[in-house]
């Protein structure tokens, strides 16, 4: 039997209405922020490029059909590191010279008459001719040297967002000002040049190719896209759209995994949104090397190619969940953030929140068997811990100044916003959702769009105050924690259900939600719109079955029981549905981290795990190991530590000799995974076997093709580093130097960021500042290395004594750069006073832009330390005797 109630309350009287309470405005262009001026926009772009990836520079010339209001006395655009060599404006068939003033901290150029006479309002064409030069570290245009048959090769490849474009070409670089690009590429013959569109045309100039690409539709400027470079082309179709999945040379095999999947989602996405794709062809390209992540750029969305290719004989099992997650993700974008997209960096979230949720419906569509959310709720986690500190923001903080735009590429956006459209969508149903969408999508195409866009179509789908509800979320920080109280009166089950701001520790400002909380007791559901501080539910009889709530797991909010609930819900943990023993463990787990509950009793719960013998137990352990992991951080180095250490031991290794060591026919991909999973961290909690056992096929592991299963690589390989002498260190960085394979890369460099020797690791750590690893690996490997508590010091002063070198390395990237090498050198320290160092040095060696990412990383800090001030002696007392439950 299914239920449905719905009770709302007033806010409590006398409180103003917060800020989010105001409602978000539909898009309008005249009322969205932007840096250049309004008065002069570009209504088409006209591209020359001469591109040769054997260059260090290149040349171009663009020409700009612009619409001017009213009289200017100069034009400001945006130019990045360009050199400007001739600038002129056509207009009625007059050429006037324009001077140019580049003004560098803001990124632009000033183009202003030499003839002092004013620009006319008017559709003039600006021509600019310039210089540029290609970039080393994942942005703007950026060089990939890589070996083709032993021999040296290089390509090129862009990545423009977030306000890269500029760096490429003289332009408006801002979101709202979407406007087609006509590109002419002339490359060296021997080169293919591929663009968001089909070439035209070739022909031959002297020694060169010029390629000539048809128009782009109006499109962000963050979007374009081009590559240079010897390719191979797996081709197929799906329905009108020709595909091509783009390799380096001998790689073309590996490209057919991707190419299935593309045929799977693209007809499905269209289904969903009711809108065909929109180019007239579809490439997915392959780097190799350089870029991090993926970028969505529409008809030629490119991929790190351990993110696109998959080898059926070499690769992992992981892999082949992660190419279809991350190609669900960027073909998502394809509507959400393409077709349309945000009219400002205020609102990327309408791009990345939604391109995170479909990949998640995607993958739970085609492979439910992965269990995907279950497997999420980890990261989910990271991201409400996050929440529930001081340097948390809302998914929509107003104003993106342009130098903070990366930091907006975040959990916040990503996975709080993909979650909290989740929990909508069960609050007013799947095909509501679907209408709205479809009808934003209809009206919104090929333009800009704000939330308010987005909120009137689904709340006109849904016939309910979704925008509302919607903005609470969206528009203010942090998250709520629900206290869930029953009791039994007359006959019936009276639920009291109160909300607060959830917090690990930080004194954080009160907050109010509207929070759809589903609440479940066997087979019936109820739900119950929790908008003030309290509110009561009378359900018929009283009885011991088990009341939840969060049903289901999907709302983001935390849940704390009363102890008889919490009882009760503890003994029939084996029985509960799998996303309610997920969401049970992770609430446990962040109440004992803010000192609500003691670690003592989250033990309780992490005993009845061996009881579990559904098939959602693999997800469980990965959940708990992630735990003990974070726990083992915050005890480092106290007297709980070895006691912990041996609980762990206790829980973990009767699971993995339950698995064996060896994949078995018919496991789930949950199991597989874990398995892995489980050498490594019982190798970091002492566990001698699991050492012994890895070193004796460590020598097999090295070797891709050496024999040992590629789901079990990763896990041997780290084993064994963190206990490595010199000579196995030395065979894992040969290999690391000496591997052509982006997915082997990110095995060998997870493993020597294992490395716990400070001796191994001030050699690793000198190898960073050479040309023997690439820098995106270098961050890998000390992203790797600073969750270690123990090596936080000695990375943080090397990071700090090599400063500009390895700022230089990073550069500036979306998911990385130079704003995040302090941070992460400190991130797995639970030491205060090096958090407030990091703070100090961030802002004196990044300035501002950095200030958000090392105040996270002391946040995490802080937090960690609360845990050890509670848990340093009172964990160790209360684990001397622990036990899991016997299965």
């Amino acid at each position: 039997m299914k239920r449905i109630a719905t009770l709302c309350l007033a806010a409590a009287a006398g409180l103003l209405a917060p800020a989010w309470a105001n409602g978000q405005a539909r898009y309008d262009f005249d009322t969205t922020a932007t840096l250049l001026s309004k008065q002069v926009r570009p209504e088409r772009v006209r591209l020359r490029l001469e591109l040769d990836p054997r260059a260090e520079r290149f040349a171009g010339e663009a020409t700009i059909r612009l619409r001017v209001a009213t009289p200017q006395p100069s034009l400001t655009l945006h130019a990045g590191d360009l050199e400007a060599e001739a600038v002129q404006l056509e207009s009625n068939g007059r050429r006037r010279e324009l001077a140019v003033e580049r003004e560098a901290d803001r990124g632009v150029w000033v183009l202003t008459p030499t003839d002092g006479r004013p620009i006319a309002a008017g559709r003039p064409a600006l021509t600019l001719r310039y210089r540029g030069r290609v970039q080393h570290t994942g942005e703007g245009l950026f060089g990939v040297d890589y070996r083709i048959g032993g021999q040296p090769a290089r390509m090129l490849a862009t990545q423009l967002e977030a306000i890269s474009a500029r760096h490429v070409l003289p332009l408006f670089d801002e979101p709202v000002f979407r406007v087609p690009f006509e590109l002419t590429v002339r490359a060296p013959v021997g080169y293919e040049v591929l663009s968001n569109t089909p070439r035209l045309a070739r022909r031959s100039v002297g020694d060169a190719i010029e390629h000539r690409f048809a128009a782009t539709p109006a499109m962000p400027p963050y979007l374009f896209a081009v590559t240079v470079g010897r390719f191979e082309m797996l081709e197929g179709r799906s329905g009108r759209v020709p595909l091509r999945i783009v390799t380096p040379p001998g790689k073309r095999e590996q490209a057919r995994y991707a190419l299935d999947a593309t045929r799977r989602l693209l007809p499905w996405l269209e289904h969903y949104f009711g809108q065909p794709y929109a180019l007239a062809k579809l490439d997915q390209l392959a780097v190799p090397g350089v870029r991090q992540g993926a970028m969505e750029d529409w008809g030629l969305i490119s991929y790190r190619e351990d993110l696109l290719l998959y080898d059926p004989q070499r690769s992992s099992p992981r892999t082949r969940q992660l190419v279809f997650g991350i190609m669900a993700h960027e073909l998502a974008h394809q509507w959400f953030g393409n077709l349309v997209s945000p009219a400002s960096w205020g609102e990327i979230w309408l791009n990345e929140a939604f391109a995170d949720w479909m990949q998640h419906k995607a993958v739970e569509r085609f492979h439910p068997e992965w269990q995907n959310a279950l497997r999420v709720r980890r990261g989910l986690d990271r991201t409400m811990d996050r929440d529930a500190g001081s340097a948390t923001r809302a998914i929509r903080s107003g104003p993106v100044a342009e130098a903070s735009v990366f930091e907006i590429f975040d959990g916040i956006t990503y996975d709080k916003g993909g979650a909290v459209l989740s929990m909508l969508e069960q609050w007013i149903g799947e095909e509501a959702l679907r209408r709205g969408l479809r009808g934003y999508m209809a009206e919104r195409r090929m333009q800009p769009a704000t939330a308010g866009d987005l909120w009137h179509h689904i709340g006109r789908a849904a016939g309910r105050p979704v925008a509302a509800v919607a903005a609470s979320w969206t528009d203010q920080p942090g998250l709520p924690l629900v206290g869930a109280a029953a009791r039994c009166e007359d006959g019936r089950t009276v639920v009291t259900l109160t909300q607060q701001r959830f917090s690990l520790g930080d004194a954080l400002p009160a907050a109010t939600w509207k929070i759809p909380v589903r609440l479940a007791r066997g087979a019936e559901l109820h739900t119950v719109m929790l908008d003030g501080p309290q509110a009561s539910l009378r359900l018929p009889g009283c009885d011991a079955r088990p009341l939840r709530a969060n049903a289901g797991g999907k709302g983001y909010y935390r849940v704390e029981y009363d102890a008889a609930l919490r009882a009760r819900l503890a003994a029939a943990l084996p029985g509960l549905d799998p996303a309610d023993r997920t969401a049970l463990l992770s609430d446990s787990h962040a109440l004992a981290r803010a000192g609500r509950t003691s670690m003592a009793a989250h033990f309780e719960l992490l005993a009845a795990l061996p009881t579990v013998a559904a098939a959602d137990r693999a997800p469980l352990y990965a959940q708990a190991a992630t735990q003990l992991g974070e726990l083992d951080s915050a005890l480092d180095d106290s007297a709980s530590q070895p006691v912990l250490r041996a609980a762990a031991r206790a829980l973990l290794a009767p699971e993995l000799a339950r698995l064996g060591w060896q994949p078995v026919a018919g496991e789930s991909s949950a199991s597989t995974a874990l398995r892995g999973d489980l050498l490594a961290l019982l190798a970091r909690f002492g566990d001698a076997e699991v050492v012994r056992a890895a070193r004796e096929r460590f020598t097999a592991a090295l070797d891709p093709a050496g024999g040992v299963a590629p789901s079990l690589r990763r896990g041997v390989l780290q084993a064994v580093a963190m206990h490595a002498a010199p000579a196995e260190f030395d065979a894992l960085l040969a290999a690391l130097e000496a591997t052509g394979s982006e997915e082997e890369r990110g095995v060998l460099s997870g493993a020597l960021g294992s490395v716990r020797d400070p001796a191994l690791v001030a050699r690793l750590l000198d190898a960073s500042l050479t040309d023997r690893l690439p820098a995106h690996v270098v961050e890998e490997i000390l992203d790797m290395l600073g969750r270690q508590p123990a090596l936080s010091a000695q990375q943080y002063e090397f990071v700090l004594a090599h400063w500009e070198a390895l700022a230089r390395r990073s550069g500036d990237t979306v998911f990385g750069g130079r704003n995040w090498l302090l941070p992460r050198a400190a991130w797995g320290s639970n030491d205060p006073a090096l958090a407030r160092r990091l703070e100090a040095d961030q802002q004196r060696l990044a300035g501002g832009p950095g200030a958000s990412t090392a105040a996270r990383a002391a946040a995490s800090i802080a937090a960690r330390q609360r845990v050890r001030q509670r848990e340093a002696e009172a964990l160790g007392r209360a684990l001397a005797d622990w036990r899991p439950r016997a299965p």
